[in-house]
């Protein structure tokens, strides 16, 4: 049976499956267990959200299909086909009409075009030329930057053509030790920055991130997306700069591992609003940081995410928050409080050793540390066996 069909009938059959994750992932793994690259697929377009976005139309239009794609597919570094066929399949499932079909099915209405839907790209970003400051080499997307060959003048302003090729992505540790770098202007048009692209740059206390940005460091446990380059280290790309606040655009999708650790002079981090998983180390020994916006979206706070983060007193997490890995607060010396939301059901797991605990120990704590939570929460139980204090939130 065709996935459409598949997913048709399992819309059909559990109308509230779209209103919970874990159904959802649970449900499609019954449908396709042999098949995980599908369900990951079917689960991007899912977390990207794009079905929610479809459930609220009455047909589609090829520019609309187009945005949808290219999302999927530069966001999470998936093939077009990929992303294509991921995106048809929960349109055909909602029973969008195509906008312009003469009431024709979508699936009866011819796209043209491959990947593109027929339409060429558009333009979205305002030229910003270079030419001779920069190692870079071609891809199949675009041109990645390599290296940074200039002096490091007080402010850079990455461009987003170079000899009139587009520029995409800023591969790994293009700029590592560039000391005298204070301001950082990534041109609109640039969607990747690679691991460790601004490591120990301990001058550089502003970044202006664009719309266009799409990922942040590795996507994933295999390393960098290929248009980053070669499989390294997670070595974050703000690691020990001197950075001291950071706004990444709602574009964003993927933080890699580490990717502020050791900012010493971060104070502020505003996260997008679509992020799910705040990585481990991402936040590691940014010992300034005072105040975090979290993402709306937020599902997991993983190993570490927060250790060491001495001037940090107060966190609400969002509702909808499930998981709060092993020393995601740790070491937090000035947390006096947190709030939990009750759709927190796991606290101190994730794939550590075991040893350090998710608030740290008890004489590493603030005095008055306290887990702000509802009453019959997990929240609760875990603070009344672990002996912490907790109050209504």
């Amino acid at each position: 049976m065709e996935d459409d069909k598949v997913l048709a009938g399992l819309l059909q059959n559990y109308p509230d499956a779209l209103t919970d994750r874990k159904r959802l992932q649970a449900l499609l793994l019954d449908l396709f267990p042999q098949d995980r690259r599908k369900r990951n697929l079917l689960m991007l377009v899912y977390d990207d959200g794009i079905v929610g976005e479809m459930k609220g139309l009455e047909q589609i239009d090829k520019m609309t299909l187009h945005r949808f794609v290219r999302s999927i597919e530069l966001g999470y570094d998936v093939r077009t086909k990929s992303a294509e066929t991921a995106v048809m399949s929960w349109a055909k499932a909602l029973g969008l009409l195509l906008d312009g079909g003469a009431g024709q099915r979508e699936e009866e209405t011819p796209l043209g075009g491959g990947g593109d839907f027929g339409l060429s790209t558009k333009k979205e970003w305002v030229p910003c030329e270079s030419d001779s400051l920069y190692e870079y080499e071609e891809t199949s997307r675009g041109l990645r930057i390599l290296k940074y060959m200039d002096f490091d003048e007080p402010v850079v302003v990455i461009p987003n053509m170079i000899e009139g090729k587009k520029v995409i992505a800023v591969g790994n540790y293009a700029f590592k030790g560039c000391v005298g770098i204070e301001r950082i202007v990534i041109s609109d048009g640039i969607e990747m920055l690679g691991n460790g692209v601004f490591l120990n740059c301990r001058g550089l206390k502003e970044a202006v991130l664009p719309e266009s940005l799409r990922c942040i460091g590795s996507t994933d446990a295999t390393g960098c997306p290929k248009i980053l380059g070669s499989e390294i280290k997670y070595e974050g790309a703000f690691e020990y700069s001197g950075l001291e606040e950071i706004r990444v655009p709602d574009s964003v999708k993927f933080i890699g591992e580490n990717s502020f650790a050791g900012c010493g002079q971060l104070r502020r981090a505003a996260l997008p609003g679509k992020l799910k998983e705040i990585k481990e180390n991402t936040f590691r020994w940014c010992k300034s940081l005072r105040e975090v916006v979290f993402p709306q979206e937020l599902d997991t706070v993983r190993i570490s995410a927060f250790e060491g983060c001495d001037a940090l007193q107060s966190v609400d997490l969002p509702e909808g928050v499930t998981s709060i890995e092993e020393g995601a607060f740790a070491g937090c010396k000035s947390l006096e409080s947190i709030y939990i939301p009750d759709s927190v059901t796991e606290i101190g797991g994730g794939k550590g050793t075991g040893f350090l605990k998710t608030f740290g120990e008890p004489d590493e704590r603030h005095e008055n540390f306290t887990i702000r939570c509802n009453s019959g929460s997990y929240a609760m139980q875990y603070a009344r066996a672990w002996q912490i204090r907790c109050v209504r939130a």
